[in-house]
């Protein structure tokens, strides 16, 4: 009976030894299995992170190379892609009010009416700076300041500016030129347009006097082209431009949009113009600019990541 109860006990104590034993060894192998799966998805983390970082950092460096390289796909050459630039800005231009954003309405209403108070006061200023400028103001103004908005002294500049971009292999002084002849030359159709639609009397035009109430619209057989001025507009068309590419330069926009600003007050104390034309006549000049400047950028679609995998796509628009 003793030896009996003595092996059920050593039995009993056998076989919970084993159990204990075997769950310990199952514990262990559960434990290490998670520390595995740990180490693993830590391992896959870090690798995905790493992956990630890489990723951006060579998109970064290809995008930056891409912004560099971009200016090259804008035309630095009379070819066909920038006689083509013509017609799109064109219609760019002819479409623009579709297009614009509140803030651009809200500029367009601020134009609007800044000319609606000068027209008011049209007369009024008119007669204010007949009254006090000098003898030979005139010539000073006809020698010094008329010559930027005709062309004489802005057109052989830009011809200047590609020179050196030419010489120096300075893409982005050849593009100014460019942009900017494109813009004097199309600001100068919109004003046409609008002259020979509206036809407003000169201030010189009648005897004894014009006033600035006097429009003939589209269908006079002798044509009155105050509104608006062309000068201005033409003066501040290629301003914009120079000053939108070299905006780095803080004293090129100061003295681009100044003597523009200048040349559009000497049409007015010259008497070739009323106060609203020369001011209007610089608003649109200044807005063909910037369209004419940004519309190339516009046109030139940076993407990304490729159809085909990591890297940009690069999508010119003509």
């Amino acid at each position: 009976m003793k030896t009996r109860s003595f092996y059920l006990i050593f039995l009993f104590i056998f076989g919970f030894s084993a159990i204990s034993l075997s769950q310990e060894k199952s514990n262990a192998e559960k434990k290490d299995s998670i520390s595995a799966k740990k180490d693993s998805i830590s391992a896959k983390k870090d690798s995905t992170i790493s992956a990630k970082k890489d990723s951006i950092a060579q998109k970064k460096d290809s995008t930056i190379a891409v912004k560099k390289d971009s200016v090259a796909l804008i035309p630095v050459k009379p070819n066909v892609s920038y006689i083509k630039s013509y017609w799109v800005d064109s219609k760019a231009i002819a479409s623009a009010p579709f297009h614009w954003s509140k803030k651009e309405w809200i500029a367009a209403s601020v134009v609007v009416g800044g000319g609606i108070i000068l027209y008011t006061f049209d007369d009024d200023i008119q007669k204010l700076v007949l009254r006090n400028k000098g003898t030979n103001t005139n010539a000073y103004l006809r020698t010094i300041f008329d010559p930027l908005g005709s062309g004489l002294y802005s057109l052989p500049s830009l011809g200047l500016l590609y020179g050196y971009g030419a010489i120096w292999h300075n893409d982005k002084a050849k593009e100014t030129s460019l942009k900017g002849l494109e813009a004097f030359l199309l600001t100068g159709v919109v004003i046409q347009i609008i002259k020979e639609m509206t036809q407003r009397h000169r201030p010189y035009a009648d005897y004894p006097s014009s006033k600035p109430y006097s429009w003939n619209g589209p269908y006079n057989l002798v044509p009155d082209a105050s509104f608006p001025s062309g000068h201005s507009a033409a003066a501040f068309a290629v301003a914009t431009v120079i000053s939108y590419s070299y905006k780095n330069l803080i004293w090129v926009p100061i003295i681009c949009y100044s003597l523009a600003t200048l040349t559009a007050m000497a049409r007015v104390v010259e008497n070739n113009h009323w106060a609203s034309d020369a001011f209007v006549g610089s608003a649109i000049g200044f807005a063909v600019g910037r369209l004419v400047y940004h519309g190339s950028y516009r046109r030139l679609e940076i993407l990304p990541v490729s159809a085909a995998g990591q890297g940009v796509s690069l999508i010119y628009h003509l």
